[in-house]
């Protein structure tokens, strides 16, 4: 082979090298509208860190807001959805854990959960068995902690279900349910931006005992794709 030949197709070969980019895939992912982690537009603390993650390891992350409980059904079920965030991890879910759901991503976050009560009437607890005193508000499909989950499913804590996070915060302060389970940011951002729950903010009070300060997750699919988004997505973290 002439020399001239050969340096002219190691350069073009080294130029197609350089000018051909690493394709980077766009992972499109549920969430809800959870202020401040998630905004009714998808904007928030927790859209940022889960977009900065994926844009480290050299992809773009797709977001939507749905329902929560739709939000979970469309990321494990419509091939279109590989993930859904933020969740709280739960073995129960893992699917490497032993559960069938989803594979959990490293932890991009946390929660801080606990209690919501009437200033005047706090609930005194160190247990979760000190809780079966007391009739809890809780919002429909959200994993709250594992214990207090596990009772309430046998019926030892006595719960009041409500549909979102400003719904549960107002019982609370009507006196229907002793105190409301939710997020202590959550909390302080709606009684700011919430008309209702701003006018009865002023007689709560957040218990000083946390239920738990959990890591937030992005679930993805159980599937040979959703575990190369979650690879990806962990090492961007």
């Amino acid at each position: 082979m002439p020399t001239t030949f050969f340096k002219t197709g190691l350069a073009a070969a080294l130029l197609m090298t350089v000018a051909s980019p690493v394709l980077a895939d766009a992972f499109k992912l549920t969430t809800l509208e959870w202020p401040p982690y998630v905004m009714s537009d998808a904007s928030g603390t927790s859209t940022d860190a889960v977009k900065a993650a994926f844009a480290k390891a050299g992809h773009t992350a797709e977001v939507a807001v749905f329902p929560w409980n739709r939000a979970v059904k469309m990321a494990a079920e419509d091939p279109a959805w590989i993930g859904v965030y933020p969740e709280y991890y739960a073995a129960d879910s893992d699917a490497e854990k032993g559960g069938s759901r989803c594979l959990f991503s490293r932890s991009f976050g946390v929660s801080p959960v606990g209690f919501v009560q009437l200033a005047d009437k706090p609930i005194t607890w160190k247990t979760l068995d000190d809780l079966k005193a007391h009739k809890i508000g809780v919002v429909r499909g959200y994993n709250n902690e594992e214990q207090f989950d596990a009772m309430v499913a046998k019926g030892e804590i006595k719960v009041d279900e409500a549909e979102s996070d400003s719904q549960n915060i107002l019982k609370a302060a009507g006196g229907r349910t002793a105190a409301a389970v939710v997020d202590k940011l959550v909390f302080e951002h709606l009684a700011k931006t919430d008309p209702q729950v701003a006018a009865v903010a002023g007689k709560l009070t957040f218990n000083e005992v946390l239920l738990k300060e959990h890591g937030l997750h992005v679930c993805f699919k159980n599937s040979d794709a959703g575990r190369a988004a979650r690879d990806a997505f962990n090492s961007g973290l």
